[in-house]
């Protein structure tokens, strides 16, 4: 159970490509969406790496969105890899252009995550003390957003100013002068210490492993470029999603090996002039073959030794761990050429490594380098990390930690056996970061927002993976990563940084291509490795089957329906006991109107409520909802007058608010015999009756009628929109169905609904009406409009109570056998209590 203003349909982790996209996406299904992002702004990775250098190193027109063809044309990048600052200001641009903030709650970490399997939704928890609902979850948190520092003795004792490349702080920080230190040694190190060694009086660099870098070739767009990329982006991204890694890029059509050494030389030149990390794939075995890698490595070796003047420095520089591309290579801007200049120094880790660092500067095992500013370019826990940093709990409790702590186990990289409704984003086993990461997410957000699709028009609420599909898939992956050289390498891939983190390679190497038409099969053969399951628990399905047998109300006469339903009531309890329990006849606008009152044994005066009960305009009476309304006399301590309003189609509307006005009216002057307060009076109604309490009060406003205290509106019938989410979902199955509510339209309002007096969403304003309680049932398909209903009474100054009853169907709290129907009975009368007080 939750407040609609905590209950969401999805609540989506990050403000990063990602976590954008899919606000995005999920909000043009119609589907209520809350982001939750830690950050004070979007941006995700780019809004975090702020550090000096920063860039993409794949190119800017391909890393970028593809899914709104205009924005493809109106921006225009100005580089080729795009700077940190130009990529954030793109996606401030997007998130502007597409409305994407209201979404989001801005420094707000998500904490914990936990299913519950008996409404089959996400509780989700912040470090802001805010607790929210939803039916799914979507973690696009990233692959590289948790930073690590490694544990080096005395590390927290710096003086001086210290920071992390993957935290950088949002103000500008100045080199000049400085004694600058930096750790690390990959992307984000390499892209650093060339803008650094630029203005500081002395950098040294503490390298923990060399790493391979390719020249980035950086320069500007030309007019005619950028013009000639936009007239042909339909054919770029097509390509780019077939390809391996994303990008309109292919191979050399033969192996490494099978041209001669001119031929080999020509190729590496080309892409070494060409300057990126595709350098990697200029033949198509050079991360397969290792005799082909070779000749990669030697290439690129060369190209080092030349570029560097020292060649004992150059020697340290040259990776002698890994094959070359079994890391990412990195794309920098003249970051082997930095170690000529005569204010940067080199320090070999391997060689002297870090003892201990000062509040002064580090000592290693052969100097002391004292410093005033110290960067760690230690990078990220990549692919798991931020995910295992939330405590997330599916079936049974059973945390993901744990779950994944050989290894992490994923179906496609998007789903995980035992937590339902749960997708992640660019997780692993998916291409993620061998691939650009902007159409890998927008493919992954495709993939899930199409299964929400699915899953609504097929009436289903949970999607989960299997246990063998997640086996199988995780043995694919190792196959796939057992056939390069890519497990060779001691790299992030592997979580290898991390110490203590199993050594699994965990993205998905058969390519973006390959991957995309895995997913697309698994969708089309009805979500094979899936189990699609029914929304309800146990004890619901098993009311929904018994409430099967209710009669078709559209194939009988009305007069007829009434005594058939009458004919399959079980007798009057009579309880609980009342202090009072009176029938009585005042005179209505059509004759004599029932009045049945009850009074509780509380000690007066207590405010009273006017009711009316549900039945489609068209059946039900004072005897249907006798418990109900006694139950609510005992538990709200009010005194509680049910009217036996005229019934349709004999007396179509708006004939039956014309009743309950009358009864209002009537309260207001008698409700104090019964010991009532006559400055508290409340109208309530579940269902029909949940329409004629949301018209009686703008009936009352309008006439300058009785004050009214609150108004009850317990699944209401708001209108007569069937074109709603909650319609689609919930239409048939689910005991009030669509093809009833037309039926019950067609009876009470058979010459239209025009009428505020009929559908209150007709008013011209729902301003000045009383304060409000809207309780809804998910799996009815009246819950979007009373959810709305509430929002609009909100927005129009009326206090409201919303609140959504997850799992549960419409006409539940007349159902006191049911054995969630006491715990949602009790939210209830405290809502009531709340507003009557």
């Amino acid at each position: 159970m939750s407040d609609v203003e905590d209950c969401f349909d999805a609540v989506v982790v990050g403000a990063g490509i990602a976590g954008l996209y899919a606000v995005h996406e999920l909000r043009a299904r119609g589907l209520r969406v809350r982001g939750f992002e830690s950050a004070a702004g979007v941006g995700g990775t780019w809004y975090h790496n702020r550090y000096p250098g920063a860039r993409c190193d794949v190119e800017s027109i391909d890393y970028s969105y593809s899914f709104d063809e205009e924005l493809q044309q109106d921006w225009t990048w100005s580089e080729r890899f795009a700077t940190q600052e130009e990529i954030l200001r793109y996606l401030d641009h997007v998130a502007d252009r597409h409305d994407l903030r209201p979404a989001y709650e801005l420094s707000t970490r998500v904490t914990a995550a936990e299913y519950d399997e008996r409404s089959g939704r996400w509780t989700v928890r912040t470090d802001t003390a805010r607790t929210v609902s939803a039916r799914f979850l979507v973690l696009a948190t990233g692959v590289l957003s948790a930073t690590t520092m490694p544990e080096i003795p005395g590390r927290d004792s710096f003086a001086g100013e210290l920071y992390h490349t993957g935290s950088w702080p949002q103000h500008a920080v100045a080199f000049e002068g400085k004694r600058v230190g930096v750790i690390g040694t990959g992307s984000s190190g390499i892209q650093t210490i060339p803008v650094v060694a630029e203005t500081a009086a002395q950098v040294t660099v503490f390298q923990r492993s060399p790493n391979y870098s390719i020249p980035a070739r950086n320069h500007p767009l030309t007019p005619e470029y950028v013009a000639e990329i936009k007239a042909g982006y339909a054919e770029r991204r097509r390509l780019s999603r077939i390809s391996g890694g994303g990008t309109p890029t292919s191979p050399h059509p033969r192996g490494a090996l099978e041209v001669d050494a001119a031929e080999r030389t020509r190729i590496y030149d080309q892409w070494w002039e060409r300057g990126g990390y595709l350098f990697a794939k200029a033949f198509p075995d050079q991360t397969t073959n290792l005799a082909a890698n070779d000749t990669a490595r030697e290439y690129v070796e060369a190209k080092i030794r030349e570029l560097v003047h020292d060649p004992e420095i150059a020697e340290q520089l040259i990776p002698d761990d890994h094959p070359i591309g079994t890391k990412r290579i990195v794309t920098d801007s003249g970051y082997f050429e930095t170690y000529n200049r005569d204010n940067v120094k080199l320090v070999n880790l391997r060689r002297t490594p870090i003892s201990e660092i000062t509040p002064e500067g580090v000592r290693t095992s052969d100097a002391f380098h004292e410093l005033d500013l110290l960067i760690f370019a230690t990078g990220f826990d990549a692919m798991t990390g931020s995910l295992s940093r939330i405590d997330i709990r599916g079936r049974d409790g059973r945390a993901l930690r744990d779950e994944w702590s050989a290894g992490p186990r994923t179906y496609l990289g998007l789903a995980v056996a035992g937590f339902p409704n749960m997708f992640v984003v660019s997780g692993p086993g998916s291409p993620s970061v061998l691939a650009n990461m902007v159409l890998t997410a927008e493919q992954h957000v495709d993939w899930i927002a199409s299964c929400v699709d699915y899953l609504g028009e097929n009436r289903v609420s949970t999607i989960e993976a299997t246990e063998d599909a997640v086996t199988h898939w995780v043995a694919e992956c190792n196959a796939n990563a057992a056939a390069t050289l890519f497990p060779a390498a001691s790299s992030w891939y592997l979580g290898a940084n991390i110490p203590g983190k199993p050594r699994v390679f965990m993205p998905y190497l058969g390519g973006l291509g390959k991957y995309r038409a895995i997913c697309d099969d698994v969708a089309a053969a009805g979500y094979r490795g899936f189990v699609l399951g029914d929304p309800a628990g146990t004890e619901v399905k098993a009311m929904l089957a018994g409430l099967a047998g209710f009669p078709d109300v559209t194939q009988h006469d009305p007069a007829e329906l009434r005594a058939i339903i009458r004919s399959r009531r079980a007798p009057l309890t009579r309880q609980p006991a009342m202090r009072i329990a009176e029938d009585r006849v005042i005179e209505g606008p059509g004759g004599d109107l029932p009045l049945r009152i009850y009074a509780p044994h509380h000690d007066g005066p207590l405010p009273a409520v006017v009711f009316a009960h549900g039945g489609g305009f068209v059946f039900c009476d004072l005897d249907s909802h006798d418990e109900f309304c006694r139950s609510m006399a005992a538990a709200v301590g009010a005194v509680v007058i049910a009217v036996g309003y005229r019934l349709a189609p004999d007396h179509p509307g708006p004939a039956a608010m014309e009743d309950m006005y009358t009864a209002l009216v009537w309260a207001a002057q008698h409700a104090a015999e019964y010991g009532g307060d006559p400055a508290r009076i409340g109208v309530a109604g579940d269902s029909a009756g949940g329409n004629l309490a949301a018209t009686v009060c703008l009936a009352a406003r309008d006439r300058g009628g009785p004050r009214i205290a609150g108004q009850v509106l317990l699944y209401p019938v708001i209108d007569d929109d069937f074109s709603t989410e909650s319609y689609r979902r919930y239409g048939e199955g689910y005991y009030n169905t669509e093809t009833a509510m037309r039926w019950y339209w067609a009876q009470y309002a058979p010459d239209g609904t025009d009428s505020p007096y009929l559908v209150p969403t007709r008013a011209e304003s729902l301003a000045d009406l009383p304060p409000a309680v809207v309780a809804t049932a998910e799996l009815d398909p009246l819950c979007a409009s009373g959810d709305d209903y509430a929002q609009r009474l909100r927005a129009a100054g009326a206090p409201v109570t919303a609140h959504r009853f997850e799992g549960l169907f419409h006409g539940f709290l007349t159902i006191p056998a049911l054995s969630l129907t006491g715990p949602a009975r009790e939210k209830l009368w405290q809502m009531m209590r709340d507003l009557l007080a």
